[in-house]
């Protein structure tokens, strides 16, 4: 066997144990059975222990090593430098530590949901100090001379760090926070009781999937089932699948939550099918992905167009509501601004700000500036002065999400990262697609096949740089994005 075959059949075998994990993690977040989750979480832990020993086995990065000597095609070669790139990674730390540090993840998880259902952080604090610190140790092994939140932040945006980061979020902080108190002092605010009227969690599900369909998700290569935080999953192009949280008294959270995750999954079922078991065919950047899904979210799902189109969809469900709820009224509810502390929940103008707290507070973690023992304090004094609203408890405040309990700092960024590529990917639309107004209305394929053309097929085949570049974005920039807020909320609140 040639190298070239023994590096292929090798990142294969790497892929299939990946995609059967991850199956796994589906079944182990959606279905039902203590047992069954029990056991699927064993060999799962079994399949990611399989999976690592590939990533770092030395023969396989002498392989890459020696194959990207030579004069290789693009994908040949991007594939190669990824894998070269996780292998340098991993091979730089302890393994006898890194298995330690996927075992204190577990616990971690599991005493903050034990933590949350007592609204106690103190349950959960000295793991997390643990998983910080482990955090930390591993970053100084990997690159001594960088900072280690910067390589955090890099696992997830490449490219950007800190000082990128912190003047991105003052602009956009500076402008929703004095946004928010003109939209608060508005002479008319919406009136939004009807969407916390009952509605059935099977006609939701109903919904769900009309919504689904409406984007051009495709349920014969994907599956859609409830869950308690909702995700999506992206196991290969043929097999992109999304849980949905379905509360009974909040249908607008579920339909809004099923085109978030929509948006990711549409990236996902879009993606070449000619870099499946490459490890290529995944979303090239987190804050490229969030870009999708909020696209999809927030800039289609809360269109007027779009319900122009797909109100009905409520009115047919649920008539004895929404027949006596106007387009109008629909809308503008829809999009009501109002601070609240659940940041999957939050509306536009306030989800960055959410984003922003949490990005402020581990970067000073990871600074040494803040302890721990602190977080709960500091949590809602932020809370207080961007939002004016504070946590009763632990459960509402720190506790709210898992990420920093599951060892995943440096991600929260990238929610924000993906509003401001939405807003910038969403300007070049309308270059190419002046009638973009329109087609949100009548032609949602026109778009989906443009998003697909510059961003999905290419998968890990190029950076959001890259991709960003073509499009002739040189950079990063919050201005697209502060300008879509502005002009759109001042209309709707009339201000």
């Amino acid at each position: 066997m040639g190298e070239l075959q023994e590096a292929i059949d090798h990142i294969q075998l790497i892929e299939h144990c990946r995609q059967a994990a991850a199956v796994l993690f589906w079944e182990a977040k959606t279905g039902t059975g203590i047992g069954r989750k029990r056991q699927y979480a064993k060999v799962q832990g079994t399949l990611t222990k399989k999976v690592i020993e590939l990533q770092t086995d030395p023969r396989f990065g002498r392989l890459l090593q020696n194959l990207l000597q030579r004069d290789l095609d693009e994908v040949h070669r991007k594939q190669f430098e990824f894998h070269l790139k996780n292998y340098q990674y991993l091979s730089s730390l302890p393994v006898e530590e890194f298995q330690q540090f996927s075992q204190k993840k577990a616990a971690a998880y599991s005493h903050w949901a034990s933590a949350k259902r007592l609204k106690d952080f103190k349950l959960v604090e000295k793991d997390l100090a643990d998983l910080i610190e482990t955090q930390k140790r591993f970053a100084y092994l990997n690159n001594k001379h960088e900072a280690p939140y910067n390589q955090l932040l890099d696992r997830y945006e490449p490219g950007i760090h800190t000082e990128k980061i912190d003047c991105l979020f003052k602009n956009i902080k500076d402008t929703t926070i004095k946004l928010l108190d003109r939209i608060q002092k508005a002479p008319v605010q919406p009136d939004s009781s009807f969407f916390r009227r009952p509605f059935p969690l099977e006609k939701q599900e109903q919904l769900a999937h009309q919504l689904l369909t409406a984007i051009g998700y495709r349920m014969d290569a994907g599956k859609l089932a409830p869950t308690l935080h909702p995700f999506s999953s992206g196991i290969h192009p043929d097999d992109a699948r999304l849980a949905v949280k379905y509360a009974e008294n909040d249908v607008k959270s579920a339909a809004l939550m099923t085109l978030h995750e929509g948006g990711h999954s549409l990236y996902n079922q879009n993606i070449s099918k000619e870099l499946v078991d490459t490890g290529l065919a995944v979303y090239t950047s987190m804050g490229l992905h969030e870009s999708q899904a909020i696209f999809w979210e927030k800039m289609i799902g809360k269109h007027k167009g779009f319900w122009k189109q797909h109100f009905h969809f409520f009115q047919k469900l649920m008539p004895e509501v929404y027949s006596h709820i106007s387009l109008d009224q629909f809308y503008f509810s829809l999009c009501e601004v109002k601070p609240s502390l659940i940041r999957y929940e939050a509306d536009d103008i306030t989800y960055p700000l959410h984003v922003i707290i949490r990005y402020e507070i581990e970067k000073d973690l990871f600074a040494d500036k803040l302890k721990v023992s602190d977080l709960p304090e500091v949590w809602n004094v932020k809370y207080r002065n961007y939002l004016g609203i504070v946590p009763q408890n632990d459960c509402e405040g720190v506790l709210q999400d898992v990420h920093w309990y599951f060892g995943l700092f440096g991600y929260f960024p990238s929610y924000l990262i993906g509003f401001i590529y939405a807003a910038q990917l969403r300007e070049a639309m309308i270059k190419d697609m002046p009638n973009f107004d329109v087609l949100a209305q009548e032609d949602l394929s026109a778009i989906l096949k443009w998003k697909t053309k510059h961003i999905y097929q290419y998968g890990k085949l190029k950076t959001s740089k890259e991709i960003l570049k073509d499009l002739s974005i040189n950079e990063i920039n919050e201005k697209p994005l502060l300008t879509y807020l502005t002009q759109k909320y001042e209309d709707i609140y009339r201000l």
